[in-house]
């Protein structure tokens, strides 16, 4: 009896740690745009979770592969989550990343009660985004191997090799980072606030399985990504299940205002494939050639069962604001660009001919001035006396 009263409040204060230890992972934000804080931060799907995380260390070089909305939400909620957490995507055709500030995510894992306290109190008055209960493991590779302070400092050369870094700790085996993290938070908040650098503190659900999220599922879901089969993509083209990386854009530079297909997670717009299996795929997925062309069968003047339908761009007439009509023609996999090689050409060839002609002349005027007088113009010169 005596040695139960000893062990009772022995397994009593077991359970009571065993409790208090985070049973779900959470996010912590430092970003440049006002934040809002609220005390009761969302709970969402840890699938939706690693998508928003992933598409913060994404970059138009490099951008992340994802799958389609969990059905245990809702999409208008999810897309909700994914604008305010996500990075604002970049315009239409706007591929310069020069004002955007650089993504840093670090990720803490084998959290216990103890460190968990430790890691709160390292991060005093950091807001906490979300929640995502069983997000164990990102299928990110970590891309510093440098020491916490030079990666975390986005003017480091060295330790970034792009816009982006993640960096992720095991807490049961370096207890020095969480020292670290208080140390550097100061810095973290100020690239924050100066627009230099967005950072995303996540604590890790430690009692989650982690076997989901090996290395082999990185593997895959970059296959998944490279993988250009048209009729994989044409499928895809028609689908109209809303999914992380595609959106509808309105344009309204074309006066139609075409839906284009835009990647509204890595922030540039989708690769358009050479083929489709089907009419009604190409104009899905090119939004009718933005307006600027046909879907044609590239292999319809031949007896073959392929088909490729591409986008057969054409030409158009426009108005200026002062009336003045103008001929454009367009190019590219979506005719979304304005073709300007004829008046390139015709500006440079004109520009070469004249500077060659200028060149040419002074050089035989020179050449001309350099030739010696001939005598008879000499003898007829007397001397006076």
């Amino acid at each position: 009896m005596k040695l139960n009263s000893f062990l009772w409040p022995a397994l009593a204060g077991i359970t009571a740690a065993t409790d208090s230890a985070p049973q779900h992972a959470e996010a912590y934000m430092l970003r440049h745009t006002k934040q809002t804080t609220t005390s009761n931060p969302p709970s969402i799907p840890n699938s939706l979770a690693e998508a928003i995380l992933l598409q913060r260390l994404s970059s138009p070089d490099q951008p992340s592969a994802l799958g389609q909305i969990p059905q245990s939400i809702d999409e208008d909620e999810a897309i909700s989550y994914i604008n305010e957490f996500a990075k604002p995507a970049r315009p239409l055709f706007d591929s310069s990343n020069a004002d955007e500030p650089k993504q840093l995510v670090i990720a803490f894992s084998g959290i216990s009660a103890l460190q968990y306290k430790q890691l709160k109190a390292a991060i005093p008055r950091v807001p906490l985004a979300f929640t995502a209960p069983g997000l164990g493991r990102l299928p990110a590779k970590v891309t510093s191997g440098c020491a916490f302070g030079p990666s975390i400092n986005p003017k480091e050369g060295k330790c970034w090799s792009g816009q982006t870094q993640y960096l992720q700790y095991d807490v049961t085996k370096d207890s020095n980072i969480v020292k670290q993290l208080s140390l550097n938070l100061a810095a973290l908040k100020s690239y924050a606030n100066k627009g230099l650098m967005e950072t995303t503190i996540v604590f890790l659900d430690s009692s989650a399985p982690s076997s989901s999220h090996d290395e082999s599922e990185l593997r895959r879901r970059q296959l998944n990504f490279q993988q250009k089969d048209g009729s994989a993509l044409a499928e895809t083209a028609t689908n109209t299940k809303t999914t992380f990386v595609e959106s509808l854009h309105k344009s309204g530079s074309d006066g139609g205002g075409a839906a284009k297909a835009y990647d509204a997670l890595a922030g540039r717009p989708t690769v358009v494939p050479h083929c489709f299996a089907s009419q009604n795929a190409c104009e899905t997925a090119t939004s009718s050639c933005s307006g600027h062309g046909t879907c044609v069968d590239r292999w319809a003047k031949e007896d073959t069962d392929n088909t490729c339908f591409f986008c057969h761009c054409g030409k158009t007439i426009e108005e200026d604001r002062l009336g003045r009509e103008h001929l454009n023609y367009w190019g590219g996999s979506m005719c979304q660009k304005r073709d300007i090689s004829t008046p390139f050409w015709l500006f440079a060839g004109v520009t070469i001919t004249l500077v060659a002609t200028v060149a040419f002349s002074i050089s035989l005027l020179f050449t001309v001035g350099e030739e010696k007088l001939p005598g008879v113009i000499g003898a007829g010169v007397s001397r006076s006396k």
